[in-house]
């Protein structure tokens, strides 16, 4: 259709009234019903193509979401691969090498370079480094989200290489916790027990994972409940702050009950009270159910307690330890004594004494 369509049509119509009102074949009366039922009926047909606009959208969510839950199903079908320990003692790297794929004419730069640690399990270990050293996408292989490049080391699950083990279990034995997961458009029940999506929801669980992540204060303050729609723009619907959905994130992934729990910066959007309360409740999980910890963060003062601190520099392994020997000055390259020392600095300075004005003076002659 032409631009100019509507715009002739309107004039059109508009005409042919002014000529039947200046005919005397129509009274003003009725000219002007006319001119209001036009409007209206404009209006009532700009609100119909936006609504069926925003059908056609919804329609295309549904059908995505039927097509994730056979994807869902089809995913459930074990690919087959050599069995997982029953009882893992530790996933060893060795000699990691991994690059992402370059676009155009660029050679692709190693995002690491011949890595070499161990995670032992039971344990908490932290990684740490500036940004792009190459923490995430270290993670994301031990997921099993990426593996490593052709010729480019071993993953080994005990003695059981990544590339030729189940990926099923090694799915099922990692749960992850990003900075940047989804915000499913769903109740608070089902983004939290969407971490076990093969599973029926225990309410019971989602409530103690929600406990664990401190998301309970957020469960008490939704109207209802568990089954409160965390979407914005639908009915009922409830929208809530960043640092709530990471607290769910969080809750997400404790709900999985995995062995190996990853936790990418879990606590950028959380006040200096809640993030204390996540590590200290990180740490209690570790020590009393035995599940490995892989701590990614950039506030070095939560660290001090992890068993094992291995501090990446330009996709290298830098230097690895427990944070005392880190901070010796005897061992070690410097790199997480500098960085710690840099952060704490910020802390040490202490709040100027404020000057006495003459308000204090009067104050102090009255009271003698």
């Amino acid at each position: 259709m032409s631009p100019t369509a509507p715009a002739a049509s309107t004039l059109l119509t508009y005409g042919a009234l002014g000529a039947l009102l200046w005919g005397g074949a129509m009274d003003l009366a009725i000219a002007g019903t006319a001119v209001l039922a036009i409007r209206a009926g404009a209006a009532s047909l700009d609100t119909l193509v936006l609504q069926i606009t925003e059908l056609h959208q919804e329609s295309l969510f549904v059908a995505d979401f039927e097509r994730l839950c056979r994807e869902a199903e089809i995913r459930a079908i074990p690919v087959g691969g050599r069995a997982l320990p029953e009882r893992l003692r530790e996933v060893r790297f060795e000699k990691i090498s991994f690059t992402y794929p370059g676009s155009g004419s660029d050679e692709p730069k190693p995002t690491l370079r011949e890595v070499s640690l161990a995670f032992p399990a039971g344990k908490i270990i932290a990684l740490v480094g500036e940004n792009g050293s190459g923490k995430s996408t270290l993670v994301k292989l031990l997921a099993g989200l990426y593996l490593p490049d052709e010729g480019g080391g071993t993953i080994c699950w005990d003695d059981v290489d990544a590339h030729t083990a189940d990926r099923d279990q090694v799915f099922g034995r990692v749960a992850l916790m990003s900075q940047d997961f989804y915000h499913w458009p769903f109740t608070f029940r089902v983004n939290v027990g969407i971490g076990q999506p093969g599973q029926t929801i225990d309410d019971k669980a989602v409530q103690n994972a929600a406990g664990f992540a401190g998301a309970d204060r957020v469960l008490d303050d939704l109207p209802r409940g568990l089954g409160t729609l965390l979407a914005r723009g639908y009915r009922g619907g409830h929208q809530i702050s960043g640092g709530q959905w990471q607290r769910i994130g969080i809750a997400r992934a404790k709900y999985r009950q995995a062995e190996i729990l990853i936790v990418d910066e879990p606590t950028s959007a959380l006040d200096a009270i809640a993030e204390q309360r996540v590590f200290d409740q990180i740490r209690a999980l570790a020590a009393t159910t035995g599940q490995t910890i892989v701590l990614i963060t950039h506030r070095l003062h939560s660290v001090r307690h992890a068993d094992l601190i291995h501090v990446l520099k330009d996709g290298r392994v830098a230097e690895s330890g427990t944070f005392e020997e880190l901070m010796d000055t005897a061992t070690g390259t410097g790199d997480f004594r500098e960085a710690y020392l840099m952060q704490a600095a910020t802390f040490d300075d202490t709040i100027p004494a404020q000057p006495a004005g003459d308000h204090d003076v009067l104050r102090a002659e009255d009271h003698a």
